[in-house]
């Protein structure tokens, strides 16, 4: 049983080193591969040396999904850890992940409870995949009365209580996605044209398309500082939105797809 960890860092500061520190703090971690999408800060500079670590530095920014598809391509472990820059774990996240991973032979992917720093739940936590109607009330913010009346309820589940064993979900948060290798190879990784946002949920829509499970492990908890990366790269908003539009352009009907274009310009 190996796992690599791939890691995506875009001027993270010292959040970048308490994050590896932590993996490294878990048995089983066959690598951390580090890649730095062209960062101006010194948040590279301050991880120091390890002989699991790997540290590659691309000359311009390729987007979330390209590194991540670029990291993979540095190990041969049975299992990747896609784990964002700014989310912190405990020291049995990886080796839980991985045996409740086993326990259900149809599942490709597992993740875990996704907290904020004061140990709330993050929306995104556990979510459902985009439809019209869902967006719509995840983006005009009507899901937030979902607790009250679940026809309200949009992508996200956190409005529902939490489970108290594995559960299978259509998807997890995207900043900590454990996924057998064999299976990330088959579906040829993360599309790269979602540079930022909905590459994950693209990810997910084609692991159950191949007849696969997504599994939500609630016993696991980590720590996600949320935007940590973002808030340094103005195009964020934008980016957004284009993730949006090609989600439904590639996953949705016309329709559904024109709808979505006309309400990403006026949201």
């Amino acid at each position: 049983m190996t796992c690599s960890v791939i890691i995506v860092n875009y001027n993270t500061g010292n959040m970048l080193k308490t994050v590896v520190a932590a993996v490294l703090s878990n048995q089983g971690v066959d690598r951390i591969i580090v890649v730095d999408n062209n960062s101006t800060d010194n948040s590279m500079s301050l991880l120091g040396e390890d002989s699991k670590l790997l540290k590659y530095y691309r000359k311009t920014n390729h987007g979330f999904a390209a590194s991540c598809n670029y990291g993979s391509q540095f190990t041969n472990s049975e299992y990747l850890l896609f784990l964002n820059p700014d989310c912190i774990i405990t020291t049995n996240t990886i080796s839980t992940l991985i045996t409740s991973l086993q326990q259900h032979t149809k599942a490709a992917i597992i993740g875990c409870r996704v907290n904020n720093p004061n140990d709330s739940e993050q929306r995104a936590c556990r979510r459902r995949l985009p439809t019209l109607w869902r967006t719509i009330k995840t983006f005009t913010k009507l899901e937030r009365l979902a607790k009250h009346c679940h026809c309200f309820a949009g992508v996200n589940l956190n409005h529902l209580p939490m489970p108290q064993t594995t559960t299978k979900v259509e998807a997890i948060s995207g900043a900590c996605i454990l996924i057998k290798s064999k299976v990330f190879k088959q579906i040829q990784g993360f599309d790269e044209r979602f540079p930022l946002h909905f590459e994950d949920l693209d990810l997910f829509k084609r692991i159950l398309n191949q007849g696969y499970e997504i599994l939500f492990n609630p016993n696991i908890t980590v720590i996600h500082h949320q935007g940590l990366s973002s808030q340094h790269n103005s195009r964020v908003p934008v980016l957004k939105k284009q993730g949006l539009i090609r989600y439904f352009q590639k996953h949705c009907s016309p329709s559904a797809y024109l709808t979505i274009k006309m309400i990403a310009k006026i949201i």
